[in-house]
């Protein structure tokens, strides 16, 4: 497979920024992840992050993509070396309770709340979004089109309930 061709699969905690891949792919729970496409330049990227910050013991001087504050900063920054941040589309995904509110049942609202901030701050606006909810998601972005394809796994109704 050549490199126009191939894909790359982020993980949580991951985050890319390019045009060397034709898809980008990710899977999402509570994390959240957004995705940037330049039309003209064909290029873009994503980010996957787990928690909205890091914890205080982390080194201040190292940015770790697993927390949005980080994952955010270093996308920004790859957005602004080939273009303003303007010129892109871009899209937010996750954040679903996949606890049901039972275990840190508010981290991928909380996750949500950290992009939605973000976006204000830079003034920028989604031109795709599928947040919250009690879903998982898969999430692809053809890197040729800015087309995002979306796959919602409905919940596991039986995994709640004391069969």
């Amino acid at each position: 497979m050549n490199a126009v061709e191939s894909e790359l699969f982020i993980h949580p905690g991951d985050w890319y920024f390019g045009g060397e891949h034709r898809k980008v792919r990710t899977l999402l729970g509570s994390c959240v992840a957004l995705t940037v496409w330049h039309p003209r330049l064909q290029i873009g990227g994503m980010c996957h992050y787990l928690l909205p910050k890091p914890p205080l013991v982390l080194d201040k001087g190292t940015l770790d993509p697993r927390y949005g504050i980080h994952a955010l900063q270093l996308l920004r920054l790859a957005m602004q070396q080939t273009g303003h941040l303007s010129e892109y589309q871009l899209g937010c995904f996750g954040g679903s309770d996949m606890f049901g509110g039972r275990i840190q049942g508010r981290v991928g609202e909380m996750n949500i709340e950290l992009a939605v901030r973000w976006l204000a701050e830079h003034r920028l606006a989604l031109k795709h979004q599928d947040t919250g909810g009690f879903v998982s998601r898969s999430l692809v972005l053809d890197m040729k089109s800015g087309q995002v394809s979306l796959k919602r796994a409905e919940p596991d109704i039986q995994a709640g309930s004391n069969i």
